[in-house]
């Protein structure tokens, strides 16, 4: 090998350490991302996606037990699709309001890493997609409120994707006993996941969706689409938090916040199309 060869030889070896070394921290730990790398494509590299087959199910839930209008129950037809394992975490949000020069959304004391990005609103969310899918020509969107009740009930029936009764032991809640002995926000797969692989598809935090705020499905799109039509001055949020009461972790329940507006028990995670 010449003198002229090797600083192109070790270039190459130092690309190959630090492809290795994203992928590495990729696969180890849940929405951490390489450090020192506020990049894109390293935060994309941090991005687990599960594949979600095309499918089937009966969206919301009957009048009677539902919370905040999730109802009537209505046929969706799915198309398959990627969703992120975790919520997107402050360790991958952080990447990206340093390098755009925003500023760092407040933790409450609580931790950043791998706990769920809070005080983020739904335009908050949106900035950091462009970010991501600007630098990287990826697709990454919200998921909308179809995709992610098919998602989250994970091919299940019942209120909840382990069965019809809250527990402590499968998501973060107000209850604080059992498994569940985090006060606010824990770490994203702290508890187990549902049946197609996701992560704390109920409690921790509420996630934002693409849907518009409507007060019942009534009218809904029936193939899977989102539903942006009408006034749209609030989006849809799911899955409750880590302070709801138990009917607000049903695979149904819904609620809503306008598109400015930022929580302590708010995230958000990704979704991309196949």
């Amino acid at each position: 090998m010449s003198a002229a060869d090797a600083p192109r030889w070790s270039s190459a070896v130092v690309s190959v350490a630090l492809g290795l070394m994203m992928s590495t921290f990729a696969r180890s730990a849940p929405g951490v991302t390489a450090p020192g790398t506020d990049t894109p494509a390293a935060v994309a590299a941090s991005v687990q996606l599960v594949a979600i087959p095309a499918g089937h199910f009966v969206m919301g839930t009957e009048a009677a037990v539902s919370f905040q209008n999730g109802f009537p129950p209505h046929d969706v037809q799915v198309r398959a699709f990627l969703m992120s394992r975790y919520d997107v975490t402050f360790d991958q949000y952080d990447a990206y309001a340093r390098a755009t020069h925003h500023a760092l959304p407040q933790d409450e004391g609580w931790g950043r890493g791998n706990r769920p990005v809070i005080h983020v609103s739904w335009r908050d969310a949106q900035a950091f997609i462009a970010w991501l899918n600007r630098g990287t020509r990826r697709h990454f969107r919200l998921p909308n409120e179809s995709e992610w009740e098919y998602a989250a009930r994970g091919g299940t029936t019942t209120l909840y994707w382990w069965g019809d009764e809250p527990n402590p032991d499968m998501a973060n809640t107000a209850a604080n006993t059992g498994r569940d002995h985090y006060p606010y926000t824990s770490p994203v797969g702290a508890f187990p996941a549902n049946p197609f692989g996701l992560y704390d598809v109920a409690g921790n935090v509420w996630q934002l969706v693409q849907d518009c705020r409507h007060p019942s499905f009534d009218g809904a799109p029936s193939d899977g689409s989102a539903w942006v039509d009408g006034p749209c001055d609030s989006r849809i949020v799911r899955g409750g938090g880590y302070g709801g009461i138990r009917r607000a972790m049903q695979a149904a329940a819904r609620a809503a916040a306008g598109e400015s507006f930022d929580s302590a028990e708010m995230g958000f995670r990704l979704a991309e199309s196949r």
